[in-house]
């Protein structure tokens, strides 16, 4: 009866630890790394889909300057493929974004030109498939998709490495583009999990099995120990939800630090990059969007047109580091004269343009040109320069009972401040 009791005891001591140990290593390595990982794939699919439709988005603004007449599509379409061909993103800037047609024809890839301008529907990867014709076939029934295939490791033509792709595609020119993860990527991640998990679920198990037989050896009968191996387990697996915690709250920051990245991304292309204003591209984006407004309010506008004088012997004299000196100064002082609401742009060059509303009784050009000038010398008084500012400016109206296009307008503007520009050569002259 002794023995039994003692095998019964025995038995009390060492089962609950050893089922806790092997729920904590089914649960972690059955359900909550499976779970990781799944959810990890979903975040990268989402990743590659934003990126994507963001470039995708840059294919969309440049059909619609050609729509718009700005650029032919021949000029557009070579602008987009120099752009992305440079589009870096990913760890060391090596991940990128390339184009194929429903050919399939290779259109731009920045680590395989040699493939650019040929047919690549025969191309193969080493497990016999052909990707390219995947790509065009996806994007033909569903217009985008994900593809998984075999590809060279980034710039890396002699390693080989599984890919998963996400492509788009955009009908008005037939072109399918896309962008894609090596899986292992993701592989290596969810290793390192795991074996963080594994030493830590080793060094719980052996510390269990130590603070076991430790007890069954001094005394069977001794609850209180039991009730501490109880509560340093315990312990343990609170420290190990606490590790996963913090592993959720790193995965959350790299999903915003992303999404900042697509929104730097979208920031940059209708930026001038000297200056913090808008670029042409931005301008016009913005100002036909503008116009609309105003047309649908009855709103009234008028852009002035801003050409930076003696800009050349600026450059000429001083150098052409002094003369992006006086151009960025030149932004600031725009900034500081118009409203956070007007559109003002470096349309390129010493060219600049402000798209404002004009506003009955409180603004119009004149006490902006009057309000510009007056900034123009207060920043010529206290700068210590080898040159001085002058603009010359010249002004555009749209009226809502007469409207007209922001060509128009911009072609009325520009005519005035050459005008202006010559009566001040012809003033120096004589």
């Amino acid at each position: 009866m002794t023995e039994y009791v003692s095998k019964t005891k025995f038995l009390k001591i060492i089962l609950p630890p050893l089922l806790a140990v092997g729920l904590f290593v089914a649960t972690v390595f059955g359900y909550l790394l499976p779970n990781h990982k799944a959810s990890l794939v979903d975040q990268q699919k989402n990743m590659l889909n934003q990126l994507v439709n963001t470039a995708w988005t840059m294919l969309a603004v440049a059909e619609k300057e050609v729509e718009i007449g700005i650029v032919s599509q021949q000029d557009a379409q070579k602008n987009v493929l120099e752009h992305l061909r440079g589009m870096r993103y990913g760890e060391n800037n090596l991940d990128y974004f390339w184009i194929n047609d429903l050919q399939p024809n290779m259109i731009m890839h920045p680590y395989r030109p040699d493939l650019e301008g040929k047919d690549v529907s025969d191309f193969r990867d080493l497990d016999g498939k052909s990707l390219f014709k995947e790509f065009a076939e996806v994007a033909k029934k569903e217009g985008e998709g994900f593809v998984s295939y075999q590809w060279q490791w980034k710039n890396d033509p002699t390693r080989t490495e599984p890919k998963l792709s996400f492509v788009k595609i955009f009908r008005p020119w037939g072109w399918v583009i896309g962008t894609g993860i090596y899986l292992n990527d993701v592989n290596l991640k969810i290793a390192q999990l795991s074996r963080k998990l594994m030493l830590i679920s080793g060094a719980i198990i052996f510390l269990v099995s130590l603070l076991t037989c430790y007890m069954t050896l001094e005394s069977l009968r001794a609850s209180r120990k039991r009730l501490k191996a109880e509560a340093e387990l315990k312990d343990h697996q609170d420290q190990l939800e606490h590790l996963v915690e913090e592993r959720t709250a790193e995965l959350s920051q790299e999903i915003t630090e992303r999404k900042k990245l697509e929104t730097e991304l979208q920031r940059i292309t209708i930026t001038d990059e000297l200056t913090g204003l808008y670029n042409r591209r931005g301008f016009f984006e913005l100002a036909q969007k503008q116009l609309q407004v105003a047309s649908r309010k009855n709103n009234d506008l008028f852009l002035l047109y801003l050409d930076l004088d003696n800009m050349k012997q600026i450059n000429d004299k001083f150098g052409h580091e002094m003369g992006d000196r006086a151009l960025v100064e030149t932004a600031e002082i725009l900034k500081r004269v118009f409203r956070e609401s007007d559109i003002i742009s470096r349309l390129g060059g010493d060219e600049f343009v402000a798209l404002l509303l004009e506003v009955p009784d409180e603004e119009n050009e004149q006490t902006v040109i009057t309000r510009l000038q007056g900034q123009l010398q207060t920043a010529n008084s206290k700068a210590a320069r080898p040159y001085q500012l002058y603009l010359s400016t010249g002004v555009g109206h749209y009226k809502h009972k007469k409207p007209c296009s922001l060509e128009e307008i911009l072609s009325a503007a520009d005519n005035q401040m050459y005008e202006q520009k010559k009566m001040k050569a012809k003033d120096l002259s004589s």
